[in-house]
């Protein structure tokens, strides 16, 4: 599908969502829209700066898309860091752990509960938005598989803007922790290698 109709799509499952309904299907449609993310972090920042935040449809949605990319890049290096900490758990599983692989476990798992707590809280941003919107459209009798690109720049309502407020501010805080945080869990997977290699060295 085009750019288009990927954002109609996602808006669509969002027209159809019972306020009890998990929103992850609506999340999971994010992946399917091809969106030029040359601009992403200029954009984010600016919006930080200037507290101006989306008010239309399609803007809010590409919003959550921004912030899903940042998010599954820092989440490459999650995996990685569950990888390296169950490597070494394994390791030192038989014997004392050294003072580097004792140090090296404990930072790992501050970071991966860190990172978990950050998913969390990017969910529930998600979540508030996403439950927002649906209701709204539910006032407007905007249903499931009527939306059209006409209906991509319609302007929420300011009411609907006070709402959704704090849940974007949730996800631009996730975006400027994922890169914060990026850098952080990228140097102790290289630090873990160096680790693990010593300790296989030993094996």
């Amino acid at each position: 599908m085009d750019k288009e109709e990927a954002y109609i799509n996602t808006l669509n499952l969002i027209a159809g969502l019972n306020q009890n309904e998990s929103v992850s299907a609506v999340l999971d449609s994010l992946k399917e829209i091809e969106e030029d993310l040359k601009f992403k972090d200029a954009i984010l920042i600016e919006m930080d700066k200037s507290r101006i935040f989306p008010d239309a449809f399609m803007k809010i949605i590409t919003l959550m898309k921004f912030i899903h990319t940042e998010k599954d890049e820092i989440n490459e290096y999650y995996e990685e860091s569950m990888e390296r900490y169950e490597t070494i758990n394994k390791l030192t599983s038989k014997g004392r752990p050294t003072e580097d692989e004792a140090k090296i476990k404990k930072t790992l798992t501050d970071f991966i509960l860190k990172i978990e707590s950050l998913y969390e809280s990017h969910f529930k941003g998600d979540e508030g938005i996403v439950k927002e919107l649906a209701r709204h459209m539910n006032e407007l009798n905007i249903r499931s598989g009527s939306i059209d690109k006409d209906l991509l720049n319609y302007k929420i309502s300011a009411r609907v803007s006070q709402n959704i407020l704090p849940h974007i501010v949730v996800l631009l805080d996730s975006y400027f922790q994922y890169k914060k945080n990026k850098g952080i869990i990228k140097r102790l997977v290289r630090i873990s290698n160096f680790i693990i290699e010593d300790a296989e060295k030993k094996m």
